[in-house]
């Protein structure tokens, strides 16, 4: 009987601390997708909130009531909202065994039931660089922007390569640095250590400057103390000239005889590619099964593996070409293997360029396997060309004759800034297309 009386009683405690605690989620952005946050009351006057890091677009929110509106029609709004409510349950279920044991609440407290929940490193942690690096990059994994498309492997890759160069930065200083340190002076003494330890280009280290900033400002976003300075520590890409096949150069290579097989398969891919403007990882997995007809218009249709972005592009006569040498199917593949398949044609590429008489010498950066690194200087043209090219040169050719919106629908690029800086243009060119247009 006594025993009885002893279980009512817990069961009737933990009743009372469920009542006692108060979990509502609310957001405070109507950018889309904006971070939900998680405030838990546990008695009049103390109330901690936090980040949970997870994304909803706002208008399948509501504020009033904490809760997710229209679950059946938000795409993932379901396993969303089972995970609130899981979340729900261990903030409560913390509070209970932590009330129980008479120990302390605070936001650290509140902090580190979260980042249990979630798998991430304790807060204390967090407030190092490093740390949140780390933290950063595990996040990237289920991370999807406002169209609901996930980081791409490369985006993961770029920010795995940033956290080691923080470590080495740590390990060369012999100091473990705070999100809070990130200013002007760290600023210019990453970038001297990047550019002078290291040996990084400066463009290469001018953006892995902008990588730690971007970590530092979702510190920012995650509720975490950051630098005064932060707004002014920026990066920087320093002008280069953009090396591309003008149509001139294009032809040479359309009109050259090969001996070899490979070589003619090769220059076949290399002018679809500068006449489509994707990326080699796309463009080598072409098949007849991307080859579509909409409105009497043949066009190449495929969802970009670096952006997931679906893209339709009508195909120029000269792919129409190339596909007719083949039957009405693209080339075929130089290895079976994607990623040497991709090597291979780079290589073959730059014999097709000089064979085609591509020797120009000109000004620009070649890779070295040795170091792994760009040295700059004076080269023929043929060894600066690589898969990149293509890209880039069906971007600047078209560029003023075709409307920019339609260019950046085929190249996949976000911002027409990003499109002007990727074929390096400036207002200038402005000036001189509306001469173009006025016939000044």
């Amino acid at each position: 009987m006594e025993h009885l009386r002893s279980n009512s009683l817990n069961i009737n405690i933990l009743k009372k601390l469920l009542v006692m605690s108060n979990v509502r989620y609310f957001i405070k952005s109507t950018n889309n997708p904006t971070t939900l946050y998680v405030g838990f009351s546990v008695k009049r006057g103390v109330l901690f909130r936090k980040t949970t890091q997870l994304q909803i677009d706002p208008k399948f929110f509501n504020n009033k009531t904490g809760k997710i509106r229209n679950i059946e029609k938000y795409q993932g709004g379901s396993e969303l909202n089972e995970t609130l409510e899981k979340l729900r349950a261990h903030i409560v279920a913390s509070y209970n065994i932590t009330s129980t044991k008479g120990e302390f609440f605070d936001s650290g407290w509140f902090g580190n039931v979260l980042n249990g929940f979630f798998n991430r490193g304790d807060e204390d942690n967090l407030v190092f660089l490093e740390d949140y690096a780390k933290n950063y990059v595990e996040k990237l994994h289920t991370k999807v922007n406002r169209d609901g498309v996930s980081c791409s492997r490369v985006t993961i890759l770029k920010y795995t390569t940033i956290h080691r160069k923080i470590i080495a930065y740590e390990k060369a200083r012999g100091k473990k640095y705070k999100i809070t340190d990130v200013g002007l002076d760290f600023r210019d003494d990453f970038l001297k250590f990047l550019v002078k330890d290291l040996k990084l280009a400066e463009n290469t280290a001018g953006r892995y400057i902008k990588c730690v900033k971007t970590i530092s400002l979702d510190a920012k976003r995650s509720g975490l103390k950051v630098n005064p300075q932060l707004d002014e520590v920026r990066g920087f890409v320093k002008k280069t000239d953009k090396i591309i096949l003008p149509f001139e150069e294009i032809e040479l290579i359309e009109k050259k005889k090969f001996k070899e097989e490979k070589l003619d398969v090769a220059r076949d891919w290399l002018l679809i590619g500068c006449y489509l403007g994707q990326r080699v990882s796309d463009l080598l997995d072409l098949t007849t099964d991307n080859l579509t007809t909409k409105g009497g218009y043949r066009m190449a249709e495929l969802i970009q593996q670096k952006t997931k972005k679906r893209v339709s592009v009508l195909l120029h006569p000269k792919v129409e070409s190339v596909l007719k040498k083949y039957k009405g199917k693209f080339p075929p593949r130089l290895r079976e293997s994607v990623n040497t398949n991709k090597i291979v044609f780079n290589k073959l590429i730059k014999i097709v360029a000089k064979e085609a008489g591509i020797t120009e010498v000109i000004f620009g950066g070649k890779f070295k396997k040795e170091t792994k690194r760009k040295v700059w200087g004076n080269y023929p043209k043929w060894q600066l060309v690589s898969s990149h090219i293509m890209r880039r040169s069906f971007a600047s050719n078209f560029y003023g004759d075709i409307p920019t919106a339609l260019l950046m629908s085929c190249t996949g690029h976000g911002t027409e800034k990003m499109f002007l800086q990727y074929i390096g243009r400036s207002s200038i060119d402005y000036a001189e297309q509306l001469a173009k247009y006025w016939e000044i």
